[in-house]
């Protein structure tokens, strides 16, 4: 059984906590986040397995419809997704070049960042969910500068335009640079 996550961004913080509520009574699944986030809006993550946590996103859309902004569910999602909302990122010794995607939404990120590591040899050294930058999702990916830019553009190929609020692609990134953002 493979492990997938799945969220909704609800424009309503009453009626996040409500029916995220009852999301996670009809279902076995792991919250991996649950808070109020900027502007004004709800998020839930949760983690398990497929079949769990597709019936637990599915009795949220359909019981929340109008009070969403966005939701995913992603199946065998990558390890550092589910790391980096723990905030265990893997040790890098040499890092090179760095991309960095900052969507309007955390949901299109998280579908964006899981595509970019799917499809290039980059990790995850930061993940920023949208507490205190206004509702948006930063991540941040390093490797070497060929892999770093196919990450970032597989990322953004599966984003509306309007959700890319701006992309950097950095090759030879500064070691102060790289130390305070870990």
């Amino acid at each position: 059984m493979s492990k997938s996550i799945g969220a909704i961004e609800f424009k309503s913080i009453a009626k996040g906590i409500e029916i995220s509520n009852d999301m996670v009574k009809k279902s076995f699944v792991e919250i991996l986040y649950l808070k109020s986030i900027c502007p004004g809006k709800f998020l839930i993550i949760v983690a398990g397995d497929t079949s769990q946590v597709k019936e637990c996103i599915n009795y949220g859309v359909d019981s929340g419809i109008e009070y969403i902004v966005d939701n995913f569910i992603i199946n065998s999602v990558h390890e550092d997704i589910v790391n980096g909302f723990k905030h265990k990122y893997k040790p890098i010794d040499n890092i090179t070049s760095i991309g960095v995607m900052e969507s309007t939404k955390v949901c299109a990120g998280i579908k964006s960042l899981d595509k970019a590591l799917k499809s290039s040899d980059v990790v995850l050294i930061k993940l920023q969910l949208s507490f205190a930058i206004g509702g948006k999702l930063v991540y941040i990916v390093a490797g070497e500068l060929s892999s770093v830019e196919v990450g970032i553009n597989e990322g953004e190929s599966i984003l509306n335009p309007k959700e890319i609020v701006n992309i950097s692609i950095i090759p030879s990134v500064d070691k102060q640079i790289i130390k305070k953002l870990i």
